[in-house]
């Protein structure tokens, strides 16, 4: 298998035999598909990589754009079977679970009948006109067109999820990642639509099987018809020898609302881009995250809060968690189109420093082109203040554990917004087990 080049124009590109290869049988797929990701690879191959001038990199460490040694996927390794989570770490009642690794499903379990879990062989047989607007494009549009056009040419698999008009999805959809395997890349993708009236929880993991280096390209595109309702987060505990890109859009219809997480606890260098598109009126988008870095980590987050259509509403809280000489960004920005009158919109990223070598980037913004409007935007930066340090130490507790304490509570604020008891309750653990982890 030949690898996944990823280096810059002049270095020739070696086409990956992927799109060729016995392994990935185009037989009976729809044309469209096949030559989706034809197309995919050559813009993966024409278009340059980042470079310093491009403001949707501002910041990056572009050094960190090193993907040459990672290969595509082969499966699970010798047919084995993914590792068993720690309880504390799944959901206990589920509409389905489903596991892969490296992109190759493993176990499928579905409860509920009354919500379509597909993958993409199935999907495809199934509703391949319906999907072939969504699958074949991932691009947000905010700077990582070049690794959409990748993971569009690579997929193999994918989760669809449908969920009925009129129908409420009482337990989360639960889908688990692994990758395993050095230098082994994965390729994943959720689409999640849902019918007019209808509602549905979907939790995603990213997890690593080993301590070998991995790269992951994942997608995530969420459509909400007409007065539905979708509920997804994503739990990214990748170890710190791996890279990680995730991109997701998100489509609202009139009076629909879409709620996206994002938990981003490990992973040596990650890039999250979430676009959401409110495309009809009175659609509602909340946009949260928590991202806990350290050592030499770089986590960089894009976000784009694009109305419109008029009086929909818009919230975004991303709260970083900075350790040693680790890095963060984070670029949003609202933006209100001419017609998006009674636009409702809040954009806020706050950083805790808790060492003096990290650095925690911020650059809120609006692009206002109408004149009916609320929207406010705003940053803060800062240390644990000494007055609260102090309370602690009053009462006998240390300032190491003083800290960790205050921090944790700083990230559990966004995990208070997921909206689900049994979600939230695993996000806190693994939160609180990855601050213990820095003790």
């Amino acid at each position: 298998m030949s690898p996944v080049t990823l280096e810059s124009p002049p270095t020739p590109f070696v086409r990956s035999v992927f799109l060729d290869a016995p392994s990935w049988n185009h037989a009976g797929l729809p044309a469209w598909f096949v030559q989706s990701q034809r197309t995919a690879w050559e813009s993966f191959t024409n278009l340059p990589m980042p470079g310093r001038r491009d403001e949707s990199w501002r910041f990056a460490d572009l050094k960190l754009l090193s993907f040459d040694a990672f290969t595509a996927p082969t499966g699970s390794p010798d047919g084995a079977s993914a590792p068993t989570p720690a309880p504390a770490s799944t959901l206990e009642k589920t509409a389905a679970r489903l596991v892969f690794v490296n992109d190759t499903l493993v176990s499928k379990d579905i409860t509920d009948p009354a919500v379509q879990v597909l993958t993409l062989t199935e999907a495809l047989a199934q509703h391949g006109d319906r999907l072939e607007s969504i699958l074949t494009t991932t691009s947000t549009g905010l700077g990582s067109e070049k690794f959409a056009a990748l993971h569009q040419a690579q997929l193999r698999d994918a989760v669809v999820i449908i969920v009925p008009a009129n129908t409420e999805i009482a337990d989360p959809v639960e889908i688990i990642h692994w990758l395993t395997g050095e230098n082994s890349a994965a390729f994943p993708r959720t689409i999640i639509l849902t019918e007019h009236h209808a509602k549905v929880t979907v939790l995603e993991h990213h997890l690593s099987q080993d301590d070998t280096a991995g790269f992951s390209l994942g997608a995530a595109q969420i459509i909400a018809a007409d007065a539905s309702a979708i509920n997804y987060a994503l739990l990214n505990q990748r170890n710190a020898a791996s890279k990680s890109i995730h991109l997701s859009t998100v489509s609202t219809g009139r009076d629909a609302s879409v709620r996206h997480s994002l938990f981003n606890l490990a992973a040596g260098w990650t890039r999250t881009e979430c676009r959401s598109l409110l495309t009809g009126p009175g659609s509602r988008s909340e946009m949260f995250s928590v991202a806990l870095a350290a050592g030499n980590q770089e986590i960089d987050q894009r976000t784009l809060q694009d109305h419109l259509s008029p009086n929909s509403y818009s919230d975004l809280l991303y709260k970083n968690v900075l350790f040693d000489t680790a890095k963060t960004i984070f670029a949003g920005l609202i933006k209100v189109d001419d017609g998006a009158q009674g636009t409702d919109a809040y954009q806020k990223c706050r950083n805790l420093l808790l060492s003096d070598t990290c650095e925690a980037n911020s650059m809120p913004g609006l692009e206002i082109n109408a004149d009916q409007v609320k929207c406010s935007h705003g940053s803060t930066t800062g240390r644990i203040a000494e007055d609260e340090l102090f309370y602690f130490e009053s009462r006998g507790i240390s300032r190491p554990d003083a800290a960790r304490l205050i921090a944790v509570g700083f990230a559990n604020e966004v995990t208070t917004k997921v909206g689900h008891d049994a979600i939230e309750a695993i996000l806190t653990t693994a939160i609180e087990s990855r601050f213990a982890a820095q003790a």
